[in-house]
């Protein structure tokens, strides 16, 4: 791995000088598409150049929508070009959770595929910050639907001259990207992340999972994550080597996607172990090229298994978030050492402190130190400057809040034992999480509650067979009125994203358990679940459209 010297630790000017050393050398794989180091950086000059002529400089947030394809890195890569920042979008955001994700980054421009024009529509008066609208059609269809802003096709954009020249200094610690993490007690927040700070999460990852130039990452994580742009993307670049990336997660294509690019590492998350796992046994399973597997939460029967049944070492020995990558981890020569010994419980821990970019402390509720073996909440600073989120954007509230003591507080419980690995224990902050999604019971409620049939409500986790939850909503009714469950169920599906959608839905009678200030007790909910009188989607057969 070629290690930058600080000052030159950003992005544009990285893909920029790889493109000089790899040239004719792939660098992703899509469906039956290769592109090369070279043409990545003339699409990515294209795409700079293209912006340029829009008005975009060093600094401005380009707000985008789109799902997995070749474009939305030329877009990403071309940004960075010009110091200006990528701010992608879930593609399930719908509603005032969109509408937030681009007044909140103050964007002016949208990248956006044709088919979420309806969404933007249904928004579009709410939108007072956004001008122009990049629209991305890959049939080059003529759009129909008249816009307030300008609407200008992805192509005309991309068809710039492939040579480029920055007029600005970009520095390592500029802003590179903003990527939107769930609220929990408030709305959604974006993380402000610099190039340093992905350049330190990509080069840890590196160290940590043993990659080489012979490796091939593969990835259907969507590209609104942070995880596949540092995981895979990043970290192929870095190590000059080339990826592969789906359209989308398919448990029963996974495999024949991972053998058709003949990838050698892959990322899971969530209950992806588990779905893989339950596909049906095929007596092809262990004939595939992968021996890598990186992820959690896994269990220890699960790992074995994966191990057993498709032939490759399965590891965690990581934590980390959006803010802050690699707080704790196990480096790649240790964790082999683990594996030759058998200790699944450490490999599968969350790591040990990771000293060169973190301090890291466990603490009680005052922010005071546990000792090994007692639970307390994670918390970090960083070891080097512009190594982790540097704000979130226009809340300076809550950058404020998260930085409490000067520490950062990332809301998640832990124990330590006395070698200093890391073991999770739960989330201290209210959300949930579903099919690999956070999911903010603030946003369910404020959805659920502007319904005029509905008083109140509380969302909860409900744990699932995958090892996540499954959302339930506890509402309680407006005086007089009865509720329709498809009807509840059709009002969310036009303003929240489809993984936000509840399963569950509970009426009740009386008022919620409130402690002394009014707020909900759900401790008490998620004691008494799923009841008599709850109704199931999934059991009644309502399908949600996505």
């Amino acid at each position: 791995m070629k290690e930058y010297p600080y000052e030159k630790k950003v992005w544009g000017s990285i893909l920029e000088d790889k493109a000089k050393i790899k040239r004719k050398s792939p660098f992703l794989y899509f469906k039956d598409e290769v592109f090369s180091y070279e043409e990545m950086n003339e699409r990515a000059n294209k795409m700079a150049n293209g912006y340029r002529s829009m008005g975009v400089k060093k600094g401005d947030r380009v707000a985008s929508m789109m799902p997995n394809c070749p474009e939305f890195i030329f877009h990403w890569f071309g940004l960075a070009k010009l110091g200006a920042v990528d701010t992608p979008l879930n593609t399930s955001y719908k509603g005032d959770l969109l509408r937030h994700g681009i007044t909140n980054a103050g964007a002016r421009i949208l990248l956006v595929h044709e088919d979420f024009l309806d969404r933007i529509k249904f928004i579009e008066d709410e939108l007072p910050t956004l001008e122009k609208l990049v629209v991305f059609s890959p049939l080059s269809k003529k759009i129909e639907t008249k816009f307030k802003f300008e609407v200008i096709p992805f192509e005309r954009v991309g068809e710039n001259s492939a040579d480029f020249s920055s007029s600005e200094e970009i520095k390592p610690s500029d802003h590179f990207i903003i990527v939107y993490t769930s609220g929990t007690t408030g709305p959604s927040k974006g993380v402000v992340l610099s190039h340093n700070a992905l350049y330190c999460y990509t080069t840890d990852a590196i160290k940590m999972l043993g990659y080489d130039e012979n490796d091939i990452m593969f990835s259907c994580l969507p590209l609104y994550h942070a995880n596949i742009r540092i995981f895979t993307i990043l970290v192929a670049l870095i190590n000059e080597t080339a990826f592969a990336m789906s359209e989308r997660y398919s448990a029963r294509k996974f495999w024949d996607e991972i053998r058709k690019y003949n990838a050698t590492a892959f990322c899971f998350l969530g209950g992806m172990s588990t779905f893989i796992l339950n596909q049906p046994p095929r007596d092809d399973d262990a004939d595939n090229p992968v021996r890598h597997i990186w992820g959690g939460p896994v269990s220890v029967d699960a790992a074995r298994a994966l191990e057993e049944r498709f032939k490759a070492k399965v590891y965690c020995g990581f934590f980390g978030m959006t803010e802050a990558s690699g707080i704790t981890f196990i480096d790649w020569g240790e964790m082999e050492k683990l594996k030759t010994a058998g200790k699944w419980k450490e490999v599968l821990s969350m790591g040990r402190e990771n000293k060169d970019l973190y301090e890291v402390k466990l603490v009680d509720s005052n922010d005071r130190e546990v000792p090994p073996g007692e639970n307390g909440e994670i918390i970090c600073r960083p070891a080097r400057p512009f190594s982790m989120i540097t704000e979130y954007i226009n809340m300076p509230e809550k950058t404020l809040e998260v930085f409490k003591n000067l520490w950062f507080h990332t809301g998640d419980m832990a124990k330590k034992d006395e070698n200093g690995y890391f073991y999770f224990v739960d989330r201290k902050k209210d959300y949930m999480r579903r099919r690999g999604e956070n999911v903010s019971s603030f946003e369910v409620e404020k959805v659920i509650n502007s319904h005029p049939k509905i008083y109140d409500s509380a969302a909860i986790g409900i744990k699932s067979e995958v090892g996540e939850d499954e959302i339930m909503i506890v509402v309680k009714l407006q005086g007089g009125k009865s509720l329709v469950y498809e009807d509840l169920m059709g009002w969310c599906e036009q303003r929240m994203a489809y993984f936000m959608i509840p399963r569950y839905v509970r009426v009740i009678e009386d008022d919620f358990p409130r402690t002394p200030t009014g707020r909900i007790e759900k401790y008490k909910l998620r004691m008494e679940g799923i009841t008599s009188g709850t109704w199931d989607r999934e059991e009644a057969g309502y399908e949600i459209k996505r």
